[in-house]
């Protein structure tokens, strides 16, 4: 396995993370994605999910609350995962940095499909960056477009928001699941950040 395509794989990972409810079906997937990476990256990802019963009820309905509590409300999110409220003055949604995002996603072709996700989601952006770790593993002749698209993504978009808001998720988390994604997520941007 390349470079380009083990960050592919562990963004397209981090990325269903921040996107998808941790139901008991989304826990089996990212164990068994996880099960099979033999890297020491998501070493700690890997022993938190192997510490997950998916079989409780109760331990499950903990992790929704917690993904709720955190990223959807309806009380004052302790983390907005939108590059939008991190960037802009006011802290608001939608603002410059989510059209600047949909501008780098329209140069691929490519859109959030999901009416329920703004592109500046951290796991739209997160997704956007495996697509393009893929692209510069598969597409040999436009391996510089993908390559300079993954920079402007990560250090005029991923890097401007990403530490603070992992900081302020493993702060706020009552959870060690949510707590090492926060730090496997700041890791990530280490490796990655130019």
């Amino acid at each position: 396995m390349n470079a380009n395509s083990g960050l592919m794989e562990i963004c397209s990972l981090l990325s269903s993370m921040y996107l998808c409810e941790p139901s008991k079906e989304a826990i089996y997937n990212w164990k068994t994605l996880v099960a099979e990476d033999s890297s020491i990256f998501l070493r700690d990802i890997k022993a938190v999910l192997e510490g997950i019963n998916a079989e409780s009820e109760e331990e499950v309905e903990s992790l929704i609350w917690e993904y709720t509590r955190l990223f959807i409300g309806p009380y004052k999110l302790p983390c907005p995962p939108w590059e939008s409220v991190y960037v802009s003055p006011k802290r608001l949604m939608m603002q410059e940095s989510a059209d600047e995002v949909r501008r780098i996603y329209d140069e691929l072709g490519l859109a959030v499909d999901d009416p329920g996700v703004m592109p500046d989601h951290i796991g739209a952006e997160l997704n956007f960056l495996a697509l393009l770790f893929h692209g510069m593993h598969e597409e040999g002749e436009n391996e510089a477009h993908y390559i300079n698209l993954a920079e402007r993504l990560v250090n005029e978009h991923l890097l401007q928001w990403v530490p603070q808001f992992a900081r302020d998720m493993e702060d706020a988390s009552d959870m060690l699941f949510y707590k090492t994604l926060a730090r496997t997520t700041r890791k990530l941007l280490d490796l990655i950040g130019v």
